[in-house]
């Protein structure tokens, strides 16, 4: 059952997941790219402030293992990961196949696999609090031997299957609301019934899996353009009739903030409000339907990107799951 909480004193811990590794910082490289590396302590710190809460009362994930990736990776994959040319091109930033591995292992992989590591640790969070928040992960194009779209580690796909080793028989729905189909963890779960997948992204752009797409079971292409009323009115009128149909006893939430009208890549048209009552959507089905929700952040390249996230956060918190 997703729980409430009516108050918040200063020793209460609340399942809200994120490490100071999150942020990606190479020297103002990051920079250059137009996905915000730094978008993460943004978040942390806007809900912070915010809400009057510090590090100590979220929680702090540790990173993912060899054991923990080798759960959906192959290990020829993650040996080509010590290829600052194959980094390059799964982050899709060409200057980086000049910079040395050591220093991408440090600066780059690091922050993933704490990232992925976030997962597995919000999954286990939503259930024992009926509601968590990773402000990382959410990379939904690396699939068990390739990565792409920036997404290097499946760390939803992970979360979900060291969630299986105690919980076998969970049925878990993905709710990906992020601008991208999500190709790599399709893919993954194609063949495991207890996995469904909710899926609405702009049709128009990358990455065009059309192999992927078979296993999307509530399966939403939108075209560019799309704007608030005709979104938030689909995801409003198709979020219950999935709950519904999947029974899922944990869903795992993508919130893209790529759907933003300003986005540099997501296409779409959807204003801060818009991303704001999506996310209230979401938790308010979830909360209605007493199922434990995990969310994701998912992609997001613009520059207002860590406030609007933050702001749906704080609402989030403040008028759905309760008030802090």
């Amino acid at each position: 059952m997703v729980s409430k909480v009516n108050s918040l004193d200063q020793n209460k811990k609340i399942p809200i997941v994120f490490s100071l590794y999150y942020d990606i910082v190479m020297g103002g490289v990051e920079e250059l790219h137009p996905f915000d590396s730094k978008k993460y302590g943004k978040v942390f710190g806007y809900i912070s402030e915010s809400l009057g809460i510090d590090e100590k009362q979220t929680f702090s994930p540790e990173s993912a293992t060899e054991d923990d990736l080798l759960m959906v990776h192959s290990k020829d994959y993650l040996v080509s990961l010590r290829n600052s040319e194959n980094i390059a091109k799964i982050a899709e930033f060409e200057m980086l196949a000049s910079i040395p591995n050591d220093i991408l292992q440090e600066k780059l992989i690091k922050s993933v696999k704490y990232a992925t590591g976030g997962t597995i640790l919000g999954c286990k969070l939503a259930l024992k609090y009926g509601w968590a928040m990773n402000l990382s992960g959410g990379y939904h194009h690396a699939k068990a031997n390739e990565g792409g779209g920036f997404c290097f580690f499946a760390d939803i796909p992970i979360g979900v299957f060291r969630t299986f080793e105690k919980n076998p028989d969970l049925s878990v729905l993905i709710v990906d609301l992020d601008a991208h189909q999500g190709n790599g963890y399709a893919s993954i779960f194609k063949d495991d019934p207890r996995v469904s997948i909710f899926d609405v992204y702009n049709q128009d752009i990358y990455p065009h899996d059309e192999a992927a797409k078979r296993y999307i079971r509530f399966h939403y292409p939108v075209s560019s353009g799309i704007g608030d009323d005709e979104y938030t009115t689909l995801i409003a009128s198709s979020i219950p009739e999935a709950l519904k149909s999947a029974k899922p006893g944990l869903i795992i939430y993508i919130a893209g903030a790529d759907i933003f009208e300003d986005d540099t890549l997501g296409g779409m048209c959807i204003s801060a409000n818009g991303i704001q009552k999506r996310d209230e959507i979401v938790f308010s089905n979830a909360v209605a339907y007493g199922i434990p929700v995990l969310m994701v952040s998912g992609g997001g390249y613009a520059k207002e990107t860590a406030t609007i996230t933050g702001t749906s956060i704080v609402h989030i918190l403040k008028n759905v799951v309760g008030s802090l």
